[in-house]
């Protein structure tokens, strides 16, 4: 920059008539002092422009892979949400089987209960009628029988029921073995 304002003040006082040399050195300073300030603020200037194309290409290039990153882990939901769905129907299917094979026994128990019942009834009917001096202590008998058979049904009942139960709850529970693991 030196050699520029040597040239300068050389071809200004050639040029022109100076009256002061002093003052067109001061001039000729300050003229090419503000042009090397522009031509360093222009260069900056620059330099910042392409350092913010840069970080801004990098900034979209960053959006776009958490793009794709968002579809991937949406697909893997999707993915997860139909296995979850499947699961769901399958233990759904089971429980209903479940279901209806304890509706099965229970009648077949019902039906059992009921024929045993039918044939007491008539056994205590034939006694009745042929002996009716024995009917107090053979209705005590009766009674006792069907208060023990009751209990018995009830026990059975409440075992069929506790399994089954139990059966549910560890299918539950292996099914959610499996979905968590």
């Amino acid at each position: 920059m030196k050699d520029l304002s040597e040239i300068l003040e050389e071809e200004l006082s050639e040029a022109v008539e100076v009256k002061n040399p002093k003052s067109l050195h001061r001039y000729i300073s300050l003229l090419t002092g503000n042009y090397v300030e522009q031509n360093i603020h222009d260069r900056q200037y620059n330099e910042l422009i392409s350092s913010n194309k840069e970080m801004l290409a990098s900034i979209k290039e960053g959006f776009r892979r958490m793009d794709e990153r968002f579809a991937a882990q949406d697909e893997r939901f999707v993915a997860q949400d139909k296995r979850f769905e499947a699961l769901q129907k399958q233990i759904d299917e089971r429980f209903a089987a479940t279901q209806k094979q304890m509706d099965a026994r229970f009648d077949a128990t019902q039906k059992q209960m009921d024929e045993r019942f039918d044939a007491t009834q008539k056994l205590m009917d034939e006694r009745f009628t042929t002996q009716e001096s024995h009917f107090t202590a053979l209705q005590k008998q009766i009674d006792e029988r069907f208060t023990s058979q009751e209990r018995q049904v009830n026990r059975q009942y409440k075992l069929i029921s506790l399994g089954f139960t139990a059966m549910v709850l560890v299918i539950a529970a292996f099914n959610l073995t499996i979905i968590l693991s």
